[in-house]
């Protein structure tokens, strides 16, 4: 249980809206590629927006969990005491002055970082302290597919889809990129990860004047997602 609120000291109520974050210049990108690729961790790591969507009550985590079928990442706010610690591994990570603590949790273990280079962490934390981005720029666990992704915004949750299967929506904020080796040389990938709105114009997908359809399963939310012409 300690484990798990160590992995959330970085407060998820804290967080502003990606909206109200201002822009990663693009040199700042760019230099964190360089320094992911330099360090071989450009397949298990990238960079995050900070940010967060709503309030959660005391006592719970953003915890995310990968379906198949479409292939999707749900997060949702869950109760501290119902989670395996063994079970789980910090997703998003923002720099505290307790180091680096999870804003987000993921089902599953921890990738092998092994081949990783000894001095990746210390570089990068540097390098965001030095060039003021320790609220803007987190580092996050690679693991949700290869292809872009669009974030939707739920009741008390968010999910991660394919980019090419989402319907009526459209993108508003990149919020994850990941980087590559080409030649030996670091490359930004187009955008890991985007923050889309329904067409209507409606924040979450789910109208807040109608009755929230009840989400108990995986299933539950394809077909939720298809009611709406998410999917």
């Amino acid at each position: 249980m300690n484990y798990i609120q160590r992995l959330t000291l970085y407060r998820y109520n804290e967080l502003l809206d990606d909206g109200d974050q201002p822009p990663v210049a693009d040199e700042h990108i760019t230099n964190l590629a360089e320094i992911f690729v330099r360090h071989n961790a450009e397949k298990l790591l990238g960079i995050h927006l900070i940010h967060g969507h709503f309030k959660i009550p005391k006592s719970t985590v953003m915890l995310g969990t990968n379906f198949e079928n479409p292939y999707l990442r749900w997060t949702k706010v869950t109760d501290i005491k119902k989670i395996n610690p063994a079970g789980v591994h910090g997703h998003i990570f923002a720099l505290t002055k307790d180091g680096l603590c999870a804003y987000e949790i993921q089902d599953g273990p921890l990738p092998d970082f092994s081949g990783i280079g000894q001095g990746f962490l210390d570089e990068f934390i540097h390098y965001i302290v030095e060039n003021n981005l320790i609220s803007l720029v987190g580092l996050q666990v690679l693991g949700c597919g290869d292809c872009p992704m669009s974030e939707l915004i739920l009741d008390q949750g968010t999910v991660m889809l394919d980019s090419s299967a989402v319907k009526n929506t459209k993108p508003t904020r990149i919020t994850g990129w990941k980087f590559e080796s080409v030649n030996g040389k670091p490359r930004v990938c187009s955008a890991n990860e985007t923050h889309a709105t329904m067409t209507s114009g409606n924040h979450k997908v789910f109208n807040a004047e109608k009755p929230h359809p009840k989400l108990e399963s995986a299933e539950d939310l394809k077909d939720a997602l298809v009611s709406v012409g998410d999917l």
